[in-house]
C-alpha cells in the first residue's frame, strides 16, 4: 500500500506538499498539485481518512453501534437496518458486541479516542462509569441514541442524560400481557414461564411482570413451580429450561418463553421427547424474529419492531451530525403474531 512518502518520491516534491494537496490546503502551485495528483493515481494511494479527521476535526464518517448479542437474530436485524441507512449516506459502522459487560466501557473509550461521529446503543447494560462516558461524548457534541424497553433497569442512569439523547422504546410488559391473555382466552390456566432473569429480581423485569399481572387480572394465582428462572439467553438454555419445567410435573398446558431464542430451544426439547406442539403443549414467546417463521411449528410470538429501531437510530444520528433537530423520541407498538405453536386447550386437559 502506497504511503505519503511514496507519492512524494513519485511526484518529486516534499511530503508536506503532498499532505497539503491531499488535505485541500492552499499554497501549492498548480504544477506541483498536478504532479501529486498524477502520482496518487499512478500509485493508487488511499488517504487515511481517520487520521485526517483526527487532525482537522472533520467527520470520521464512522458511527459506533453497541449491541448486546450480535449472535441473536433480534439484534442482528436491528444492526442490518442501522447499517443500511449508514451505508446509504457514506458512513461505516463500528459494531461492538457487549454480551460480556466488561467490554462496554472499553468500547465507549474507543469511540471517544477515535472521535466517532455518533453512537447508538441497543440493549447494552451500563453502570455509572459507562454513563459517565456517555456524558463525555455528549459534552463533545457527539450525538447519542438509545433503543430500550420501557422500564429498562438502567433507566434511572440514562434518564439523567435528559433530552440530550435520542430514544426509541417499546413496552414489553404490554407484550407479555398480550401473550398471557391470548393463552387464557384459549382456555389455558396452568401457564409456565421460562425467564432469563434471576429469581430474586424476577418481578422487576417487564416481561415477567406482564406475565404475573395478566394472570392476576384473570384471577389466576402465580404458581412458582411453573417458573424457571436464571436461564442464559440461548437456544440451549431454552432446551434446558423446558426440560426442567416438564420434569416438575406441574400439569402445565402452555408456556410463555422470554424470547424467540429460548423458545427455539424449548421446541427442540419437545420434539426430542415426543411432546406435540401445540396439541400437547402451547408455546408463546416474544421478539418475532425472522427465525420464528421457520421453526416447526412456526412460533406464536409478540412482535417487537427491529427494522424500525435501526432506521430511527441511524436517521437520528445522521440528522444530528448534519446540524439538524430530528424528533428525539419514538414509541413503537408491539403486537401478537399468531402462528401454529399455540392453540385452544384440548378438553382432556381441562
Amino acid at each position: 500500500m502506497a504511503t505519503l512518502r511514496d507519492v512524494a518520491r513519485q511526484a518529486g516534491v516534499s511530503i508536506s506538499t503532498v499532505s497539503r494537496v491531499v488535505n485541500g490546503k492552499e499554497y501549492v502551485s498548480e504544477r506541483a498539485r498536478q504532479k501529486v495528483v498524477e502520482a496518487i493515481e499512478a500509485l493508487q494511494y488511499q488517504p487515511n481518512l481517520l487520521a485526517q479527521s483526527l487532525a482537522t476535526g472533520k467527520e470520521t464518517k464512522q458511527l459506533g453501534l453497541l449491541v448486546y448479542d450480535i449472535s441473536n437474530s433480534y439484534f442482528a436485524e436491528i444492526t442490518m437496518a442501522f447499517e443500511a441507512i449508514a451505508y446509504q449516506h457514506g458512513y461505516t459502522v463500528i459494531l461492538c458486541n457487549t454480551a460480556e459487560n466488561t467490554k462496554t466501557l472499553k468500547y465507549l473509550d474507543m469511540f471517544i479516542q477515535r472521535k466517532t461521529d455518533g453512537v447508538a446503543i441497543v440493549g447494552a447494560e451500563m453502570g455509572k462509569e459507562e454513563v459517565g462516558r456517555l456524558e463525555m461524548l455528549l459534552d463533545r457534541a457527539v450525538p447519542l441514541v438509545i433503543a430500550r424497553e420501557k422500564g429498562w433497569s438502567v433507566n434511572p442512569l440514562t434518564d439523567a442524560l435528559g433530552d440530550r439523547t435520542g430514544v426509541v422504546e417499546f413496552d414489553t410488559l404490554e407484550g407479555a400481557r398480550m401473550a398471557i391473555n391470548f393463552l387464557v382466552n384459549q382456555g389455558h390456566r396452568r401457564i409456565g414461564g421460562l425467564f432469563t432473569v434471576a429469581k430474586k429480581g424476577l418481578w422487576q423485569d417487564r416481561r415477567a411482570l406482564g406475565y404475573r399481572q395478566a394472570l392476576e387480572a384473570q384471577g389466576i394465582p402465580v404458581d412458582e413451580r411453573l417458573l424457571v428462572t436464571d436461564l442464559d439467553t440461548s437456544k440451549s438454555a431454552g432446551l434446558i429450561g423446558m426440560g426442567e419445567l416438564l420434569r416438575r410435573k406441574t400439569d402445565c398446558t402452555a408456556v410463555f418463553v422470554y424470547n424467540d431464542l429460548l423458545a427455539i430451544g424449548a421446541l427442540s426439547y419437545c420434539h426430542r421427547m415426543g411432546i406435540k406442539v401445540p396439541q400437547d403443549l402451547s408455546i408463546v414467546s416474544m421478539d418475532d424474529t425472522e427465525d420464528s417463521l421457520y421453526t416447526n411449528p412456526p412460533l406464536t410470538t409478540v412482535r417487537i419492531p427491529r427494522k424500525e429501531q435501526g432506521e430511527f437510530m441511524a436517521n437520528y444520528l445522521l440528522a444530528k451530525i448534519q446540524g439538524g433537530n430530528p424528533p428525539s423520541y419514538l414509541s413503537l407498538h408491539v403486537q401478537l403474531s399468531l402462528r401454529e405453536s399455540a392453540s385452544t386447550l384440548r378438553t382432556e386437559f381441562v
